[in-house]
């Protein structure tokens, strides 16, 4: 009895630091400590001289072609690709966070995120972004057998994920309205996604 006692209260006790750290977590943390489970050094780190090579390989290849895109669609007046893409932490960790809960409330698990590369359209509202690349961040889950597929949990019904491709589909149809999988009557304008975007884009300084 005494021994079952122990392990409950150990169990009580364990709860209750999970549920404060992850509460914490969620937006800031007070002592500059991380509060994941796991922070040791992930398996996805890579050494210089990977990085120092896939950077060449991009500058070489691909940030040529996006140059000339770029000069071609300015007329000149610029030529310079976007050299990187910055999120603040405490961003990207408010976003994980609000990914996690809306979909927690709709029974259905967040296996990761995909990263898509985009660019600014050339009529976009911000002049210095314009054609610039960007990323656009989407959650992702399993549906139907496949693994890690985009979805969006802001529409899905619980247990039943519905696929991003659907609403950029219509989007691009212009026919959002009376969906299938919409209970409500929107405008393809006024449709929120949960997928993220908005960040600083930096071209180099010249």
């Amino acid at each position: 009895m005494k021994l079952r006692l122990t392990k409950l209260s150990f169990l009580s006790a364990l709860f209750l630091i999970s549920y404060s750290c992850t509460t914490k977590c969620n937006h800031t943390e007070d002592n500059g400590e991380s509060c994941y489970p796991n922070n040791d050094k992930p398996s996805q780190i890579i050494t210089y001289k990977e990085m120092a090579d896939m950077m060449d390989a991009y500058d070489q290849g691909s940030r040529k072609e996006l140059n000339k895109y770029i000069n071609k669609e300015s007329g000149g007046k610029d030529s310079i690709s976007t050299e990187y893409n910055w999120y603040h932490i405490d961003d990207l960790k408010q976003y994980i966070a609000y990914i996690e809960k809306i979909s927690k409330e709709k029974d259905i698990p967040v296996t990761g995120f995909r990263i898509y590369p985009t660019q600014y359209p050339k009529n976009y509202k911000i002049e210095k972004y314009q054609n610039k690349n960007t990323l656009i961040f989407t959650p992702t889950t399993n549906i139907n057998g496949k693994v890690d597929v985009a979805f969006e949990p802001l529409y899905s019904e619980k247990g039943k994920p519905v696929e991003i491709a659907q609403f950029l589909e219509q989007v691009r149809e212009k026919n959002v309205q009376k969906s299938g999988f919409l209970s409500f009557s929107t405008t393809v304008q006024d449709l929120e996604s949960s997928s993220a975007n908005r960040m600083q884009i930096v071209p180099p300084y010249h």
